[in-house]
């Protein structure tokens, strides 16, 4: 049984033989307008009879199959289009699908567009380059001119969730010695509804059982009482110097003051550290170099 003219087109391909078309999809085999032979592959007088049928399937979509939403035919070396897919072999034979022509399909998933399209025909009339009501004309081939009709998309079915059903089941006893023979202490008793929720410490005093909690103190770990010495702590505010500021303060230093003499003082300090490093360590050394070099020229 054939789906319903107004499904959209979920599969498109084509068969070199109409009898070996994939399952759920129907075969355009015969003109729109005169109802003559849809072959795709024009023959040569004399040449075995080649075929080419285009198929199409049509379904309710789910949200995550794709529609058909355009279609085209390029010659054979033009570029394919931006966002098309080519069908250039056949689906049964995996050879070549059309002659000097390609047929590129767009697909779109169907939660991304309202419109797809729902049918293809071949129109067989030379005269007639009016497609039908309704019907957009893509091209030709093999002296046909392929047209399509756009509709709406059906909404899926809405799957209802079972109806919940209140069953009663029959309650068991289930039997906790096996449980508590292995437990180092007894299993409490069951507390009625309503009771009153007892705290940790005060588990042992009101039961005659003993909890695995019961005997140790609930209080503050020292090391968190020693935090709170952090919030009279103050930071140290850190003063924001601009570029003036350090200028400014560059400045100070190049004329003769306190702030100079200080800098003279520390420099001339350093200066006389390092001359004192390079009498004692460095010269004493390259001079110890140099006398065992010579001594090994003499030798």
């Amino acid at each position: 049984m054939d789906p319903p003219a107004d499904w959209p087109i979920t599969g498109v391909c084509i068969v070199s033989d109409p009898n070996r078309a994939p399952p759920n999809y129907t075969v355009i085999d015969k003109t729109y307008d005169k109802s003559e032979d849809a072959d795709l592959w024009k023959d040569g007088p004399l040449r075995r009879r080649t075929m080419r049928y285009l198929c199409v399937k049509r379904s309710v979509p789910d949200q995550t199959d794709d529609v058909l939403v355009d279609v085209t035919f390029i010659n054979e070396k033009d570029p394919v289009p931006a966002g098309f897919a080519v069908v250039d072999t056949t689906h049964d034979t995996r050879e070549k699908a059309l002659q000097k022509k390609q047929l590129c399909l767009r697909w779109m998933v169907s939660t991304m567009t309202n419109d797809a399209i729902t049918e293809l025909i071949f129109l067989s009339s030379k005269a007639s380059r009016r497609p039908p009501g309704g019907y957009t004309l893509i091209g030709e081939t093999n002296s046909m001119s392929l047209c399509f009709k756009m509709g709406k998309l059906p909404k899926p079915p809405v799957l209802q969730p079972p109806a919940e059903t209140s069953q009663s089941y029959p309650l068991k006893a289930f039997h906790m010695a096996p449980v508590a023979s292995s437990l180092p202490y007894s299993l409490p008793p069951n507390k009625p509804s309503g009771s009153t929720v007892l705290r940790p410490e005060n588990i042992a005093s009101h039961t005659s059982t003993i909890s695995p909690i019961s005997g140790i103190p609930w209080q503050l770990n020292p090391k968190l009482k020693n935090l709170t010495a952090f919030l009279n702590m103050t930071i140290p505010e850190v003063r924001y110097k601009s570029i003036l500021d350090i200028e400014k303060q560059s400045g100070e230093l190049s004329k003769p003051g306190p702030a100079r003499e200080k800098l003279t003082n520390l420099t001339f300090e350093v200066i006389q550290r390092r001359a004192l490093f390079q009498a004692l360590v460095v010269e004493p050394k390259c001079l110890a170099l140099s006398q065992r070099a010579v001594d090994c020229y003499h030798t």
